[in-house]
């Protein structure tokens, strides 16, 4: 069962930071990506109240979410607008993807060289020898996240949607699961088609995003009114059950927060790594008792309290590359260790334009994409003295009508 620890003894949080809740800076969020949440224009602006009613302008851009691939010379990166651009290993080029909608996710399995794709209405592809194919996948839900959980491929989203694939067929998952106190005792029972808000990533060892809090009496907007939070299986015999719920953090400094992004690794715990909607950063270690413990490191990795870390890649050597709401690429090496003051954290890259995906073969060979208009970046790291040379290329998106009015769901967050 996982649970959930602060940095080794010793370590302290942000002294004096002032508290703020999240004004809703998470980037998969977005009002083009994940309508369970929307923001307000720019959403690494300080001081910004959290609103679903006021998408950005237009609310369609030409923004890319995802890159991923098998090898140096088959890469793909997806966006909005139903974009998804391959790299040969000379130059990029568009795919047809048959949708106008968001394409959000991407994964490949951890044995094989298939690549997995997932979207908004419930669209989810899959990419062997190098052609995508449309799936059924059971629901019509925005799906945001899609992996591996204890071996078997699942696709997550939109109101707590999972999915779970067996051979070539997708079916929904239901069930019920029991939220805990901060003793491990259960203080309710949740549906999971209900009272979750979303789901956006997949881990060998959990499923995460927000639950919406029982607790909040304020009005439900942006992220207020949420906790960010892992789903597991049930392994326990003395909950009823097949998943448990686990809140990430009862931190009085975040008291509204998701589970953005993961990295998976059943074999190796220390290359198990989640960030959050306010800039924390987590690693799976295991504690005296055996159990699988969620670290996390200090300083949070954004200045902006309300700012989100939205994907993380590890290299063979267990170092962390991270992209931040920010605009930032991250470095952080795999004995980084804030307490003891060894390892090391470097920014690497840093823009305007909040970054969203981030993936390679090693740290010469680093793609990472963004909020940037039509654009996909390279990056190539020096280790040894933190030089980052960054190369930009353009895309061409496809073309997308204004269409109808934004329709809006019971809280008001976008349904387009």
């Amino acid at each position: 069962m996982n649970s959930f620890g602060s940095a080794p003894l010793g370590a302290k949080g942000p002294a004096g930071r002032p508290f703020r809740a999240a004004h809703i800076a998470l980037c998969l969020l977005a009002v083009c990506l994940l309508p369970a949440l929307a923001f307000l224009g720019s959403c690494s602006s300080k001081g910004s109240d959290p609103t679903f009613t006021d998408p950005p302008t237009p609310p369609t851009q030409d923004w890319l979410f995802d890159v991923n691939g098998t090898a140096a010379d088959d890469v793909y990166a997806c966006g909005a607008k139903g974009a998804m651009f391959h790299f040969d290993g000379t130059a990029w080029s568009a795919v047809a993807m048959n949708t106008a909608d968001p394409i959000v996710r991407m994964w490949k399995e951890d044995a094989g060289s298939a690549l997995y794709a997932v979207g908004h209405k419930g669209r989810i592809w899959r990419n062997t020898a190098g052609s995508w194919s449309g799936m059924d996948s059971g629901t019509t839900k925005n799906l945001y996240g899609i992996g591996a959980l204890e071996g078997v491929v699942h696709a997550v989203g939109q109101d707590g949607a999972i999915c779970r694939l067996s051979g070539s067929t997708w079916s929904p998952v239901t069930g019920r699961m029991f939220l805990l106190n901060e003793n491990n005792v259960p203080t309710d029972t949740l549906q999971v088609a209900e009272d979750i808000a979303s789901l956006v990533t997949v881990n060998n060892y959990f499923l995460g995003g927000a639950y919406r809090d029982p607790d909040y009496t304020g009005t439900r907007v942006g992220v207020y009114g949420t906790r960010g939070m892992v789903l597991a299986p049930n392994s326990d015999p003395q909950f009823v059950g097949p998943w448990i719920l686990r809140p990430i953090s009862g931190e009085q400094i975040v008291p509204h927060e998701w589970v953005l992004c993961t990295t998976s690794d059943p074999a190796v715990l220390s290359r198990n790594f989640l960030g959050t909607s306010e800039g924390w950063l987590f690693k799976l270690t295991r504690d005296d008792n055996g159990k699988n413990v969620w670290q996390k490191f200090y300083p949070s990795l954004t200045v902006d309290p309300g700012s989100g870390v939205n994907d993380i890649w590890v290299d063979d050597a267990g170092n962390a590359y991270i992209v931040t709401d920010e605009g930032q690429v991250v470095f952080q090496t795999a004995d980084y260790d804030y307490s003891a003051h060894t390892g090391r954290r470097a920014v690497l890259y840093d823009n305007v334009e909040r970054l969203t995906g981030i993936w390679g073969t090693g740290p010469d060979n680093l793609w990472f994409v963004g909020f940037r208009e039509g654009t996909i970046l390279h990056g190539v790291h020096n280790q040894a003295n933190d030089q980052f040379v960054v190369t930009s290329t353009p895309v061409t998106f496809p073309a997308k009508s204004a269409g109808p009015a934004m329709a809006t769901d019971h809280l008001g967050r976008p349904l387009n």
